[in-house]
């Protein structure tokens, strides 16, 4: 599995796009059948030799501690970080900068996702490239709801009914290197893309790394209901190895 590195889950969003449900219950705790979503995260994260995960909590915190505890009974040390107010997708990371050495890999991910990503492979990609930040991508194929005209000095040399590109999109996976956690203003609401922007203005490289594996965004019932789907067809099972 290579060197040991830890990651920081961001639990802390109130999940809206899924209420009515994520008004009593905070969305990482969400059920995926028996287990909530954020358990089959961490789950996977030891797998690929993760021993200490941060989270950052807000909405309905106490519910994910209570769930979770010390993270002993998931084979995890659990470390809670808690926003008092909003702080974004990367500005919760400067609240352990202190605990983050300059040269240690951490993983970045949302806590509304469910993956079977190898996380060790993302990581050594990370770190063979001396990479900074690596963004986890993935190629999703866009189709328009339109006709697209094909235009030359106002004139229409043809048309192409609806249709299709293949754009990367953002899966919500990173991996930051310990030294970039010092371009992330403190006590500031900060995202990964305002992050991105100031290192490559610093020239600092920005690396990328495609997901071919499974992955599911969960934003809305209907995302619930795909990976709900595909644990019940059994793959992959709870003792698959990447």
């Amino acid at each position: 599995m290579g060197d040991a590195f830890r990651a920081f889950i961001l639990a802390g969003g109130e999940g809206s796009r899924l209420r009515p449900y994520t008004y009593t219950i905070p969305k990482p705790l969400l059920p995926l059948g028996d287990r909530p979503i954020l358990e089959f995260i961490i789950e996977r994260l030891k797998r690929h030799g993760v021993d200490t995960v941060f989270i950052s909590t807000g909405y309905k915190s106490r519910y994910i501690q209570a769930f979770f505890g010390d993270g002993r009974d998931f084979g995890v040390q659990i470390r809670y970080v808690d926003e008092c107010k909003p702080m974004g997708t990367c500005g919760p990371l400067s609240l352990v900068r202190g605990q983050v050495k300059d040269d240690e890999y951490l993983v970045l991910l949302n806590g509304d996702i469910y993956t079977e990503l190898d996380f060790s492979g993302f990581v050594a990609h990370a770190r063979n490239n001396r990479f900074e930040l690596t963004v986890g991508f993935l190629q999703r194929t866009e189709t328009s709801k339109f006709g697209v005209l094909q235009l030359s000095n106002g004139r229409v040399l043809g048309v192409v009914e609806k249709p299709s590109v293949t754009v990367p999109i953002s899966s919500g996976i990173y991996v930051v290197k310990g030294s970039a956690l010092g371009h992330i203003p403190d006590d500031t609401f900060f995202t990964v893309p305002q992050l991105i922007t100031t290192l490559i203005a610093r020239g600092v490289p920005v690396g990328a790394f495609e997901i071919t594996d499974y992955w599911m965004g969960i934003e809305y019932v209907e995302d619930l209901n795909s990976v709900l789907k595909r644990l019940n067809s059994g793959s992959p099972s709870r003792t698959s190895g990447s």
